[in-house]
């Protein structure tokens, strides 16, 4: 019974369209009485053009709200399928603004997987090390591709990266974080990512590693909490944590 909601919200414009049609009959009714009568054809002509061309013009605007009802349908299912999922935000690139007030505001815990995860440390290596000075109970769980497996190398060709760039990277961010175990958890996987996931707080960024395309120029994601989406790249991070091997 969608149709007929839609179609009273439209009443009055129904009801217009209805007086054309009317119109457009009592036209075509007057042009058919007079070419019957001693009026020219001429006459007869010129009162069915115009009230064929008025009954047109309503079946067109009939056509046009069945259009339109139909395409405010399927807006209405993206819509769902948008809200359902939790679709907050779509970014064009990994790198944006919305990250700076997520970890300003930290007071939980962050998750964070990469191969190299330059971005991440350039930004906020800084901060988070405020970060735990204040707030001890600060937890970071980090997973590292390996950067010995051929899943990084892969990656590394993929990016066109110097050889050795995400080792390197690597153990920059390990003995950055070295005197902050308590706070900082790093394992590694030998196996490629597919997807980027970054959850600051109750916040979930995510977004998937295109081939022969930089991660910071891939487009993410921010992902609403308590939806199904937020709780599958949830559970998808947990899974590669538990399979991960702790750095010794």
């Amino acid at each position: 019974m969608e149709i007929l909601k839609y179609l009273f919200n439209k009443k009055i414009y129904i009801l217009i369209n209805i007086m054309i049609l009317g119109i457009g009959y009592y036209f075509i009714n007057k042009g058919v009485s007079l070419s019957s009568s001693s009026y020219t054809a001429t006459s007869s002509n010129v009162y069915i053009s115009i009230g064929a061309s008025l009954i047109a013009a309503g079946i067109v605007v009939f056509l046009d709200l069945w259009k339109n009802f139909s395409i405010s349908k399927i807006f209405e299912r993206i819509q769902n399928i948008i809200n359902e999922g939790g679709i907050k935000q779509l970014f064009n690139k990994r790198d944006i603004d919305r990250y700076d007030d997520l970890v300003n505001n930290l007071t939980k815990s962050i998750d964070i997987c990469g191969y190299s995860l330059t971005g991440f440390f350039d930004s906020f290596s800084n901060k988070l090390k405020e970060k735990f000075q204040q707030n001890p109970k600060i937890k970071i769980r980090v997973i590292f591709v390996d950067c010995d497996s051929e899943a990084s190398k892969t990656r590394e060709k993929i990016e066109e990266k110097a050889l050795g760039t995400l080792k390197s990277r690597f153990e920059t961010f390990k003995n950055f974080f070295n005197s902050f175990d308590n706070n900082v958890e790093i394992r590694l996987i030998d196996f490629p990512l597919s997807s980027m996931i970054f959850r600051i707080d109750d916040v979930l960024f995510v977004g998937p590693h295109f081939y022969k395309k930089q991660s910071k120029a891939t487009l993410t994601m921010e992902i609403e909490r308590n939806k199904w989406m937020y709780d599958e790249y949830q559970k998808e991070f947990d899974r590669m944590w538990d399979d991960a091997k702790p750095i010794k």
